[in-house]
């Protein structure tokens, strides 16, 4: 009868461990809902508020003011003669001379100039676009940081719950002759071991938080809400397909392409110098009436000039050229340096999402599903005496480990397919797929 009535207390046990676990966990989901934050605002709030941002926009901008500045004709000079002592004329003494010129650039040099700077701030476009993508990718793996760290912490306070209807059990079945005070003992070590781990946790959650409130322009001790589960995304874009999107929209090719663009309007500029500029001016000189009595005695006189500069040092004209010349190639260089640089990170990133969707699959079809039905089993043999209070606290602690596999799983992809778009320079929720394998089901 004594041995009856045991079975059936620990049987009400096991039965409250789980409702109050599933009740704790609901509480959790209902209390966490109030006050969530989602990835797509906090990138919105990036955009807005990220100096780096700021700053890159702005010099873009400021590029992009200079163009008509540097079409524009030079200024016009403007002098003024006096004579100390009047210079005497058959009309009169020449007392004043007021005269102005103009410089003309030789055809073609203003548009050159103009275009220069156009393509200084095309680059300088690309690089906001540089900086901005960037932003946008820590943004988005601090937040899943965020988000894991948050989940592994509900799910060891929940653990803990279940360790603690764990003591309980174990009492039980000491009070009743069942058990040993060392299962006690084994179970409370669990839960202090837990509770060590939450500590860990709780700053590993901080920081992801500053890291998160710096990106957008915030103190970094800004109270975050509890970070939305983000959404799972299906990858099936193929290698090709990826490097043509890189190539077309990689914010770093595009600033090369402009860099090369930039360095051969420098070079023609520069042989643009070989030619001479036109300077035109006008003097108007003011004269005064003079002693003889002629009918244009005192008449102001007024002419017009016309010079060329004469390009005769050619060799620092020469050296000009072959600066040009020089970083053209530079800038060649420099872009396929980028573009190998892009292909391989493109190649290498699409293992890394390979690689990590197959762990979070093995983790939620294989190793989650297994390590559930040996907690269950255990927990039934624990009931019935066939499996010892050690081997149950195993199959828990071997559950919980694999949960922490499978969220860190689930973020890691999340993370590689956000360093594949920084990589091609794009969000590819924009692109369609370039085949979908019809085997796979979506999510």
């Amino acid at each position: 009868m004594k041995r009856s009535m045991a079975f059936i207390l620990i049987q009400c046990a096991l039965f409250i461990c789980l409702a109050v676990s599933g009740a704790v966990a609901a509480d959790n989901g209902q209390n966490n809902s109030q006050n969530v934050i989602a990835l797509p605002e906090l990138i919105q709030q990036a955009m807005e508020r990220n100096p780096a941002i700021i700053a890159a926009k702005n010099k873009w901008q400021s590029g992009h003011e200079i163009i008509e500045a540097r079409r524009a004709l030079p200024d016009p000079q403007v002098s003024y003669t006096y004579f100390v002592e009047s210079v005497e004329t058959r009309v009169g003494p020449q007392e004043n001379i007021f005269g102005a010129t103009q410089k003309f650039p030789f055809f073609g040099k203003r548009d050159l100039k103009a275009e220069v700077a156009a393509k200084g701030a095309e680059a300088l476009k690309a690089s906001h676009e540089v900086v901005k993508q960037e932003v946008v990718r820590q943004v988005k793996l601090a937040f899943y940081d965020l988000f894991y760290v948050s989940t592994i912490i509900d799910i060891t306070n929940d653990e803990k719950e279940i360790l603690r209807r764990f003591e309980q059990i174990a009492a039980v079945k000491y009070e009743t002759g069942k058990g040993s005070q060392q299962n006690i003992l084994k179970v409370q070590v669990e839960i202090s071991r837990l509770q060590e781990k939450l500590l860990a946790l709780a700053g590993a959650k901080q920081t992801a938080g500053a890291r998160l409130n710096t990106l957008l322009a915030r103190p970094p001790d800004t109270t975050l809400g509890k970070p939305m589960q983000p959404e799972f995304r299906n990858f099936f874009f193929v290698k090709q397909q990826l490097f043509r999107i890189a190539r077309e929209n990689r914010p770093e090719l595009k600033r090369g392409d402009a860099w090369i663009e930039k360095s051969n309007r420098t070079l023609s500029l520069a042989k643009k110098d070989y030619y001479p500029d036109l300077t035109v001016g006008a003097n108007y000189i003011d004269v005064d009436e003079g002693p003889l009595n002629f009918s244009d005695n005192g008449k102001d006189a007024f002419n017009v000039m016309v010079s060329v500069n004469v390009p005769i040092w050619r060799k620092k004209l020469s050296a000009q050229v072959s600066s040009a010349s020089k970083m053209i190639k530079a800038q060649k260089n420099a872009y396929q340096n980028i573009l190998n640089r892009t292909l391989f990170e493109v190649e290498d990133n699409l293992f890394k999402i390979q690689t990590a969707r197959e762990t979070f699959n093995l983790y939620r079809n294989v190793l989650i599903p297994q390590a559930e039905q040996s907690l269950r089993s255990a927990e039934a043999g624990y009931v019935t005496g066939i499996v010892n209070f050690l081997d149950l606290l195993d199959a828990e602690r071997i559950l919980l480990r694999i949960h922490f596999g499978h969220w860190k799983a689930y973020t890691d992809y999340l993370k590689r397919i956000a360093d594949m778009e920084r990589s091609v320079g794009m969000e590819l929720a924009e692109v369609l797929p370039a085949e979908v394998p019809p085997e796979v089901k979506e999510e």
